[in-house]
């Protein structure tokens, strides 16, 4: 596959400006991409800040010495010794190229301050410390930067710049394709399992007129005064009130919301004083327990499941349906016999 390697392009410029051209075409002539100072748009991105972003995404880097130390930063290294550094930190492969002869280095091109001279003795020091190639003139660097580089890339393979039609091979077409048909395997699986819906109640559990005993907070009104209460339910009133929401998936909260609201009204209809006069307009909640409760007495007997549409991914709430068991249970609560059936039933009644 057709590789192209971005290499950066380190170095002191005014002084190596042919030297970096050469180095730059022999790149080009190896199909890399070189990145360098004089790439760099101007804009208002700190300096610094942008290259490192292009260090960080090339594959090799390459530092040209010469016979200055450049510039430096706040913290007194050199820009040039600073994004050597970097790289190394980085793990990215490195290649120094040093002067052959550093003292026939015209002085027009050295550094005439002993500080600088002394901080570049150093870091060439440093530099050779990893691979070096000496240079004696910019056709001889670019001749070595192009050895040097293969001899980097075979020992240090890196990622690269692929084009995108040549990005996916055909032994990865035929991994992803084979990834493609496990995940649907499991989807489906996953829809055979959620779409099960039980066909029969299991009877072991109470149901019917069997009670259940649930308690209940709610305030009065005028002044918030908050009190436990208990009120008591056969599991096919449940079924009755909560049943219908569920023939389509409701929402957990919704159906909460409902059965609150037909505790309000027993509170509201008792004729026996058991409740306070001041909560005349109460607002009555099922506690958390006797919810819980709830659901997983009504999942216990298979006549609830979890819902399985598909909603968006912000929707957090918990949805629930009727099972083919609830369904028809709630139908054997609800709906209303004819006339015939009734008094079939009263016949039975009255003559055993």
């Amino acid at each position: 596959m057709d590789r192209r390697y971005q290499v950066f392009i380190s170095s002191t410029f005014t002084d190596l400006i042919d030297e970096r051209r050469e180095v730059m075409q022999a790149l080009l002539e190896m199909d890399c991409l070189p990145a360098g100072m004089e790439l760099f748009p101007a804009g208002n991105t700190d300096q610094w800040t942008l290259i490192t972003g292009v260090i960080e995404q090339s594959d090799y880097y390459l530092v040209i010495l010469g016979g200055r130390y450049g510039s430096v930063t706040e913290e007194g290294i050199s820009y040039t010794e600073k994004e050597y550094d970097y790289a190394v930190e980085l793990g990215i492969p490195v290649m120094g190229f040093v002067p052959a002869e550093p003292d026939a280095i015209p002085v027009g091109k050295t550094d005439k301050d002993s500080r600088a001279t002394e901080r570049l003795a150093e870091f060439r020091k440093k530099v050779q410390l990893k691979m070096t190639r000496d240079w004696s003139n910019a056709e001889d660097l670019g001749s070595k930067v192009t050895r040097g580089l293969m001899h980097l890339i075979k020992n240090n393979p890196r990622p690269g710049w692929i084009r995108g039609d040549q990005a996916i091979t055909p032994e990865t077409r035929a991994e992803i394709a084979e990834l493609k048909a496990t995940i649907a395997r499991y989807e489906k699986k996953e829809v055979e399992i959620s779409a099960y819906t039980p066909t029969q109640m299991d009877s072991k559990f109470a149901h019917g007129d069997e009670e259940v005993t649930i308690t209940l907070l709610h305030k009065g009104r005028g002044y918030l005064q908050s009190e436990d209460g208990e009120l008591s339910y056969t599991w096919d009133e449940i079924v009755e009130v909560l049943g219908p929401f569920m023939i389509d998936e409701a929402p957990e909260s919704s159906l909460r919301n409902t059965f609150n609201n037909h505790i309000l009204l027993d509170i509201q209809a008792d004729t026996e004083g058991t409740w306070s006069t001041d909560f005349m307009s109460p607002s009555a909640k099922i506690s958390d327990r006797s919810w819980g409760a709830i659901i997983v007495q009504l999942r216990a007997l298979r006549l609830i499941a979890v819902g399985t549409k598909k909603r968006t991914v912000s929707d957090n709430a918990v949805y629930w349906k009727l099972t083919t068991a609830g369904d028809e249970y709630l139908v054997s609560l609800r709906a209303t016999p004819s006339r015939a059936e009734q008094a079939g039933a009263n016949h039975s009644l009255s003559h055993p």
